[in-house]
Formats: structure tokens, C-alpha cells, sequence
């Protein structure tokens, strides 16, 4: 349950031993734990460590309304509170928006936190270009449709948290930039930009033809999950 009662869910993915770290997933605009290839991703990280896949507000079996990075750094905070009671190492991968809300979130919470993944993170959300509308990825989005896809949107005006301006606050704990030079929703100069402003430890890989967030993963399978074995999550 977030400070503002907005009730938080989760699946939680158990690795083959008892591990004492976790790593929480935090999923994009319009995904959810649901969808298969939160699924499948959840399943192949779960192979390293115990792996947290959640809901943010608005997607999924979580309650309220999405409100595009503005309040969700409350649910966020919800499951590392409910992680840091069980598990001594927390690393967070995030998606889109939801590597925004995390980005901005450990900056303000930084205490077992093991390292942040972002991928096609947003440097601010009013600069994000969102150019989906064009036929390659509107074909891209029918071949790739989820029936467990979806939101319940709530207001786009409130005030949010620009990661560009929390990513410095991040350090000493490392951070990963991950992101496609073929992005159509975030440009990959967004990442970019965030490297650039980062402290260390950090690390930028631009993946050649690699699309938005998930997408990533479901195209380069090999070279997204060999990024945590070479980095931050070691």
C-alpha cells in the first residue's frame, strides 16, 4: 500500500536458491507484470536472483490512476519498503516511465539500494518526443499487442520530477543506461544526456536498432540480459 493508500501489486519471481537479493522491475506506460514479456523477462532474471516484477498505480491488478511519473515514486517506495524488510541487496531495473520514477525515487532513497538499470529513460517527461504514430511502429505495436496491456490514466498536468536533475544524486550507487539508437517514443539522446549528467559509477550502452524499452529486450535478448552480467548488477 502506497503513503496515499493506492494499493501496490506484485509478483514476486523465486530464483532456484534462497537469495538474498532482489531485483524490481518497473514496467513502462501501458505494460504491466502481466504481459509476456514481463513474464518472460521476469523468469530469465530470476535465474541471478529473486526478481519483483510490479504494477505501478493505474496498470494491472494495482489500484488508482496513472499519473505519468508524477505520484508514482509512492509506489515505488511501497515495494522497497516491503523488500528492504526481507532482502539485505536491492537493485531496480526500469522501463520508460517507470525508469523515470525510479531514477527519482533513489535519488531521494538511496539506503540498500545495490543499482539502478534504466532503459529508455526520459531525461524530463515534457521532452519526450513520442513520435509512435508513424507505420513502422504503429505495425510494430499490432504485431506485438498483449491483451494484458492497458491503463487507467489519470491527469498528465501535475508537477513531475525531471530524472535529468535527480540522476546526479544517484551516486555512489551505479547506474546503467540502456537504449536503442531506433527509438520512436524516447530519443536515445535522452540517455544520452543523463550519462553526460550523471556521477560515477556509470555506464551508457546504445544498443544499434534497438527500439523502446521492452523492446529491447524482445529483439536483443542476448546482448539486454548480458548487460547485467557485465554490469551494475555484479
Amino acid at each position: 500500500m502506497a503513503k496515499d493508500k493506492v494499493r501496490v501489486s506484485f509478483h514476486l519471481y523465486h530464483g532456484k536458491e534462497h537469495w538474498e537479493r532482489v531485483l524490481i522491475i518497473c514496467p513502462g506506460f501501458f505494460q504491466s507484470k502481466e504481459t509476456a514479456i514481463f513474464q518472460k523477462l521476469s523468469r530469465d532474471l530470476a535465474q541471478a536472483q529473486d526478481v519483483l516484477c510490479m504494477d505501478f498505480r493505474g496498470h494491472g491488478r494495482s489500484g488508482g490512476l496513472y499519473t505519468f511519473s508524477a505520484k508514482e515514486g509512492a509506489d515505488l517506495e511501497a515495494v522497497l519498503k516491503w523488500a528492504g524488510e526481507r532482502y539485505t541487496k536491492i537493485s531496480i531495473l526500469g522501463f520508460s516511465l517507470g525508469a523515470a520514477t525510479a531514477v527519482t525515487t533513489v535519488s531521494r532513497l538511496r539506503d540498500g539500494i545495490q543499482g539502478v538499470v534504466a532503459v529508455s529513460c526520459p531525461a524530463a517527461f515534457e521532452e519526450i518526443e513520442f513520435k509512435v504514430w508513424n507505420p513502422e511502429a504503429a505495425m510494430l505495436t499490432f504485431q506485438t499487442w498483449d491483451p494484458r496491456l492497458g491503463c487507467r490514466p489519470g491527469p498528465l498536468w501535475l508537477k513531475k520530477e525531471r530524472p535529468l536533475d535527480a540522476i546526479r544524486s544517484l551516486s555512489p550507487i551505479p547506474v546503467l543506461l540502456i537504449h536503442g539508437d531506433k527509438d520512436s517514443v524516447v530519443h536515445h539522446r535522452h540517455s544520452q544526456q543523463l550519462y553526460q549528467q550523471a556521477a560515477e559509477p556509470k555506464r551508457l550502452l546504445i544498443i544499434p536498432g534497438g527500439g523502446h524499452a521492452e523492446e529491447i529486450y524482445r529483439v536483443h535478448p542476448k546482448e539486454f540480459l548480458a548487460a547485467f552480467k557485465e554490469g551494475v548488477l555484479n
